[in-house]
């Protein structure tokens, strides 16, 4: 249950890296359009074409019962993520993007630092620090996934929450229902002692195709359910590539992963409210070429501030479905879900067996105003392999503005 906690308090384990490039640099001085057009934002305009942009986001949560703790204890609380977003436009068609996130230890990092050339909807160019092209939960973050705690089975890596340093070009094609996605980036195990210590770039690439109303998200992010804005059938497909990404300087091994995602949600109903039911899944293969990654955190000051280790080889996958009632209870409505995930191993720490690991999530939002506020209620089930069975209830809020 360890990995479980660790997932509710921060979205992905990856490194802390120092952003002393050009790109980086500018993005401290004019940063850009938001990630996620659901912020609120306050935005300050300058002139036709420029403005500026600057919200921010909130996460937090009580926990019934958290083993990280030394002894364990019980009634964990925590502000798990706190987010500033910025933004500038100083041309119709350059833009940039700096997010800042407070860490655990009470530091900053750098969360997107982006410089966004965009002259066609058809082809854009964007380098820095950004979510890397992966899976659905990945490109939704942690504020817009349907359930509150990121899913232990998307393990692809970043320098950061999921992202990395380097340049990505993406577009949208056919009235917006078709998204490409492709990129080059730093990498993982990119540190001394590791098995890629600046030798071989990540490549990255997504597809996906909405065969309904196009997903309402900008630039190639997305979100696990636009609670009834629009009717939803995407399919995606993803994949990942690195020589020497996973392993040790002594013993390494090609890193290479692929998934498929879909989302499936469609609004019941004729009401002024309409219902909203959603269904989500996911199919991961993760490759490692039976080489057994180095540690998590590996010569970092904690795990979490790695792209280093922590990758598996194995299967997974994920399934999700939620029904948003047509109907308002006080200032909200309620979305009652649950999710189950499974990572399957190829082989133990002992050479041997298919050893699994699992998690069941039953609980339900309460939607004040999407994913800008929303309160979540989470009954948790986790098995991890070779490991009796953990249980834990979850109290989570958001709010983004």
């Amino acid at each position: 249950m360890v990995a479980l906690l660790s997932r509710f308090s921060s979205s992905r384990k990856t490194k802390l890296f120092q952003c002393g490039t050009t790109v980086l640099s500018l993005c401290a001085v004019v940063s850009a359009a938001l990630p996620q057009s659901s912020h609120a934002a306050a935005t300050f305009n300058f002139g036709k074409d420029q403005f500026f942009t600057l919200g921010v986001g909130v996460r937090g949560q009580y926990l019934s019962n958290d083993p990280n703790a030394t002894p364990a204890h019980s009634g964990a609380a925590s502000a798990n993520d706190l987010r500033i977003y910025m933004g500038a436009q100083f041309h119709k068609y350059v833009k940039s993007t700096l997010n800042l996130e407070r860490l655990r230890d009470g530091n900053w990092n750098v969360l997107d630092g982006i410089l966004q050339i965009e002259p066609w909807k058809f082809f854009n160019v964007w380098m820095g620090r950004m979510l890397t092209p992966s899976d659905r939960s990945n490109l939704d973050g942690p504020y817009f996934l349907s359930t509150y705690a990121f899913p232990f089975v998307s393990q692809y890596p970043g320098a950061w929450s999921g992202r990395d340093d380097g340049i990505t070009v993406w577009g949208k094609l056919v009235k917006d229902h078709f998204r490409y996605m492709a990129g080059v980036y730093r990498g993982h195990n990119w540190v001394q002692g590791g098995s890629n210590y600046g030798e071989h770039p990540l490549f990255t690439a997504r597809l996906e195709y909405n065969f309904l109303d196009p997903e309402p998200s900008p630039a190639y992010y997305t979100a696990s359910t636009y609670y009834g804005k629009a009717d939803i059938l995407a399919i995606g497909l993803a994949g990942q590539y690195e020589t020497d990404g996973v392993g040790t300087a002594q013993d390494k091994g090609d890193y290479k992963a692929w998934n498929i995602d879909g989302l499936f949600e469609k609004k019941i109903g004729k009401n002024a409210k309409h219902g909203v039911y959603t269904l989500e899944g996911a199919y991961y293969q993760y490759y490692t070429g039976g080489v057994q990654d180095i540690a998590s955190g590996y010569r970092q000051r904690a795990a979490e501030y790695g792209n280093v280790g922590g990758i598996s080889d194995g299967t997974a996958f994920l399934a999700s479905t939620a029904y948003l009632i047509p109907y308002t209870l006080g200032w909200g409505r309620l979305q009652p879900l649950v999710r189950y995930q499974e990572f399957r191993f190829k082989k133990d720490l002992y050479g041997s067996g298919h050893p699994k690991t699992t998690q069941f999530d039953a609980g339900a939002n309460y939607v004040l105003d999407g994913h800008n506020l929303r309160f979540t209620l989470d009954y948790v089930r986790y098995h991890e392999a070779h490991t009796k069975v953990s249980n834990a209830f979850l109290l989570g809020m958001q709010l983004q503005y």
